[in-house]
Formats: C-alpha cells, sequence, structure tokens
C-alpha cells in the first residue's frame, strides 16, 4: 500500500528507493471480513460509508469511493455477535487503487486503544476466526470425506488418553483413545460394536503436551524496519472437552486384548477440529525434540 504525502492533494507519491516510503510488513494477524461499514472521516460532515475488508489488533483495511488524505482520522463501531460495539478510533496510513472496482483501499492503524479494548477486540477476532472454521466444516459436512480421504488428508497421530463413549440413548462407557485425527479416533474399549454402529463421543485432549509451544503474549522481533512489538497467540490455552456424533467404520486389531474400532465423526465443529489440529501439532513437535517420545 503506497504511502500518501503531506500536501500532495491526496494524489500519493511512489516509495522512495531507500525504502522510507516503504509499507511496514504485518506483524500480526487480520481477519478478511469484506462487510458494509459507515464510519466518521475528520474533515468530512457526514458518514462515509465503505467496506471493512480485514481487521487485527492494531490496524484494519478499508476500502470506500471517498478520497482521504493520509493522517486523517477514522471513527467507526465493530458490531460484535455479543456484548456492546467496539468503538475503534485510528488515522489512515496508506492508500491504493484497489485491484478491481473503483474508489480507493485505505491502511488504518488504530490509535489509543486500551488493554480492556485491545483484549475485547482479540476476542472478537478469535470469534470470527471460529464462525470461519465452523463455517468451512459445515461446507465440508454437505459432502462428507470416505474414510480413505481421511486418512490422506489428515495427519493422525497415536497417542493414549480416556475417552467416554455410548451408543444413543444409553449410559457413558469408558475406552480410550489409541490415535486421533480431525477426521476420526481409534476407539479401545471392552464392549463388542458392530461396524456402522452410531455413537457418541466425549474426551478432553491431554493438555501437557503445550508446553511446546511459547508462552502467549508480546516479545520484541528486530525487523528490517527496526524493533517492533510483536503479538504472540496463546497456543497454550488448556483443551476443552468436545463432545461429538460419530460412526464406527471398521474393526481393528485388538490392543492389549481389548477391541478397537476405526471411528469417523460424523459432525464436528470446525472449532474442534482446529483444536485437534493444535493438539497433533503439538505431538508431533515433542516428538521431534525428544527423538520421538
Amino acid at each position: 500500500m503506497s504511502w500518501i504525502t503531506r500536501g500532495s492533494g491526496g494524489s500519493g507519491n511512489p516509495p522512495r528507493s531507500n525504502g522510507e516510503n516503504a509499507t511496514p510488513k504485518r506483524a500480526t494477524f487480520r481477519q478478511s471480513l469484506e462487510i458494509p461499514i459507515s464510519f466518521e472521516a475528520g474533515g468530512k460532515a457526514a458518514q462515509v460509508y465503505g467496506t471493512l475488508i480485514d481487521i487485527s489488533e492494531t490496524g484494519c483495511r478499508l476500502r470506500s469511493l471517498i478520497l482521504l488524505d493520509r493522517d486523517c482520522v477514522i471513527r467507526f463501531e465493530l458490531r460484535r455477535g455479543s456484548g456492546a460495539a467496539l468503538r475503534l478510533r485510528g488515522h489512515v496510513a496508506g492508500r491504493r487503487s484497489p485491484t478491481e472496482g473503483a474508489g480507493y483501499e485505505y491502511g488504518v492503524t488504530f490509535d489509543g486503544i486500551s488493554p480492556v479494548e485491545r483484549k475485547q477486540l482479540l476476542a472478537e477476532i478469535m470469534e470470527m476466526q471460529r464462525r470461519d472454521a465452523a463455517g468451512r466444516s459445515h461446507a465440508r459436512d454437505e459432502k462428507p470425506p470416505s474414510q480413505n480421504d481421511q486418512r490422506r488428508k489428515n495427519l493422525r497421530q497415536s497417542v493414549s488418553f480416556p475417552i467416554s463413549f455410548r451408543r444413543p440413548g444409553s449410559i457413558w462407557q469408558n475406552g480410550s483413545c489409541a490415535d486421533v485425527s480431525a477426521g476420526g479416533i481409534r476407539l479401545v474399549c471392552g464392549d463388542a460394536i458392530e461396524e456402522g454402529s452410531e455413537i457418541e463421543l466425549r474426551f478432553t485432549l491431554p493438555n501437557e503436551v503445550l508446553d511446546v509451544f511459547p508462552k502467549g503474549g508480546e516479545r520484541t522481533e528486530i525487523t528490517p524496519f527496526g524493533p517492533r512489538r510483536v503479538r504472540v497467540p496463546d497456543n497454550r490455552r488448556s483443551f476443552d472437552q468436545i463432545f461429538a456424533r460419530a460412526q464406527v467404520v471398521a474393526k481393528l486389531a485388538q490392543v492389549e486384548g481389548r477391541n478397537s474400532y476405526g471411528v469417523e465423526f460424523a459432525n464436528l465443529d470446525g472449532y474442534s477440529r482446529e483444536e485437534i489440529v493444535r493438539f497433533n501439532h503439538a505431538l508431533q513437535l515433542r516428538r521431534l525434540r525428544t527423538g520421538g517420545k
């Protein structure tokens, strides 16, 4: 995104060869949105209408037909699924012509966000990610992948942790999980279960593998543009309990004298899928660092 030079009348000058006006690389995750908004712009008597293209904890990107100058103050409300709208304030840091359509795209840097507001904004961005993941899961569920597809597309890790299962309407039984992927598990139990049976699962992924991830928070990184504070996502957050419906798709070899079954998830939501991916990633990192243990 090119910088707008003061006094240019909004025309914008090309970046200088020494990189002084080059756009800094993004240091935080940006959530894509494409939602219509109205916002206040310094010097404009009326509300300006545009599109919120993406947002992060440090800024956002807007598209509008209205020409705005650099450092123009922007104010708008971000509607949330729950709770009061977030009132955000920033300034125009860059502008470019979009690749398609008329108008301009603006890079906006947020100003004066309190720690509480930043926490609320991060929580809302995470909720947006969760809703997107659930939407992707729904799209996948419209055409469920076959068992062979699951084996090819999902990383499956050998583990052992307790799990509860039951046939619909019956009492919960205890078993163990011998491996897990975003597509299903290997269930080990003493019960005899017929292939094709529908069951319900309840389990919590082990938290002890999460210490391979760096602690969440902020840290300073040295970039071509100088030191920059970067937020590290909290991948050490504890796993929540997962509840899912599933189907027994295969009877497998016994494990220590107990029956084992290939079980395929039937309605696992996108957030739970990504939590399993996070667990498998942590487990894989731990094994790489400990020589496979």
